[in-house]
């Protein structure tokens, strides 16, 4: 059977922010994929979008992730989304690292595209959609990947499988137990936005990660969207 997987967008989110879109696709046989390298003008491509390391806090893009973040009850200059993140280790040393290939790449089109993307191992998800909710103390579980405090609290949006988190915060952190690894050979990415003007960078940056998944070599998905009036997708690789 070709790989599916559900996503919706919980009222309470919809609520909170009118504007909300969550985007996504499919992609398979990545084990076989050998992602080519990197482009070398990340930097260059932010700068040209007046991305600086001292005007990015106010950057549109990133300003509304800063108030998303602080209406989750949390201080957006300590829990910095994925976006800004990206682009300020980019600014300061160069395209970002990970040492996993399919990782690199998806962090390359975010930061390019000031988008939020995620990478998910769909065999290690729990069965069941995919929701953007919020979060449930007393029941919800998370294994934040390289560790840190990240407090569950019922304010907080999460990418959620039953009771995992996937991601905390919308998109600050991933979970240890359902991100991409080395032995991943079918993958969800998902990304995310709360304005208008960020729905537009989310598109190009979605479908600039399958055109370049695709052209590896990967079979992709079609790319699909959620909003606040439509807030289920159905994703599979057919």
């Amino acid at each position: 059977m070709p790989a599916s997987r559900s996503v919706t967008i919980a009222g309470e989110v919809g609520g909170r922010h009118p504007e909300v879109m969550v985007g996504g696709f499919l992609a398979g046989g990545l084990r076989a994929v050998t992602v080519p390298p990197l482009p070398g003008d990340t930097e260059q491509a932010l700068v040209s979008q007046d991305v600086t390391l001292e005007l990015l806090a106010d950057h549109p893009l990133v300003r509304a992730w800063r108030e998303a973040i602080a209406a989750c009850g949390l201080k957006p200059s300590t829990y910095k989304s994925s976006p800004e993140q990206l682009a300020r280790r980019t600014l300061k040393s160069g395209t970002v690292r990970t040492g996993l290939p399919l990782v690199d790449l998806y962090c390359e089109v975010a930061t390019r595209h000031l988008a939020p993307l995620g990478g998910y191992d769909v065999d290690r998800l729990p069965a069941g959609p995919v929701e953007l909710r919020l979060a449930r103390p007393e029941s919800d579980r998370f294994d934040p990947l390289g560790g840190g405090d990240m407090p569950i609290t019922e304010k907080v949006a999460v990418y959620a499988a039953g009771s995992t988190v996937l991601c905390w915060a919308y998109n600050c952190r991933d979970s240890r137990q359902t991100c991409l690894t080395e032995d991943t050979d079918t993958g969800l990415f998902l990304g995310e936005a709360v304005t208008g003007r960020q729905q537009e960078a989310l598109r190009a940056a979605l479908d600039d990660l399958a055109g370049r998944l695709s052209a590896a070599g990967a079979t992709v998905g079609p790319v699909g969207y959620a909003d606040a009036s439509a807030p289920a997708v159905d994703l599979s690789l057919k």
